[in-house]
């Protein structure tokens, strides 16, 4: 996904369709290392259930090189769990943080992120992600960008622990659009909008 702060001011929608669920963010930046919003995501994998509430995204470092640029970011919050599974449904408090490090020029792009979950009785688990990635070819802000990559997810938690992902991203101006088919044959499809 997209880097969890905008520009100053600006406004952020994400959505995120993966093996694991779908996922919706809203966030507003208010400095150049600090947004709010709210995180809300469904899982339909394992233990299938709910979860939302408000979150804060820290810019923690940036480094900015004469050919890239390198960002970790945290993203954490808290809301309410709601179990999905056939029963009695239940509801509880739950909490989430996650860290995210990429490195990216023109040309190559990689990135590590680390989340955890706690939902008391309705989920505990940490999984992560990696990318690398390549444009290939060079295009200014105003062209379309084009990047090809492969994700790889490590879900402890689920069925399925490992997933590949191969995948295509393409952004325009404020606009990113990502699309892959993972190793279990699952569509993933991401947005991301600014404004």
């Amino acid at each position: 996904m997209a880097k969890p702060i905008s520009y100053v001011g600006g406004t952020m929608l994400m959505q995120e369709a993966d093996e694991t669920g779908y996922s919706l963010a809203a966030d507003y930046t208010l400095s150049p290392k600090l947004a709010v919003g709210v995180f809300g995501k469904k899982e339909i994998k394992g233990d299938r259930y709910s979860f939302g509430g408000p979150q804060v995204n820290t810019l923690l470092k940036r480094w900015n090189l004469p050919d890239g640029q390198g960002n970790i970011f945290t993203m954490t919050g808290v809301g309410i769990a709601r179990d999905n599974n056939p029963g009695p449904s239940r509801s509880h408090f739950a909490a989430w943080t996650g860290v995210l490090a990429d490195y990216e020029t023109r040309r190559i792009f990689t990135s590590y992120e680390l989340r955890l979950m706690y939902a008391d009785n309705i989920e505990k688990a940490a999984w992560q992600r990696a990318r690398v990635g390549f444009a290939p070819y060079l295009a200014n802000y105003n062209d379309v960008n084009t990047w090809l990559m492969i994700q790889v997810d490590h879900h402890p938690a689920k069925d399925r622990t490992t997933v590949v992902t191969p995948l295509v991203r393409v952004f325009y101006k404020t606009f990113l659009a990502e699309a892959g088919i993972s190793s279990h044959g699952r569509l993933m499809f991401n947005w991301v909008q600014q404004f």
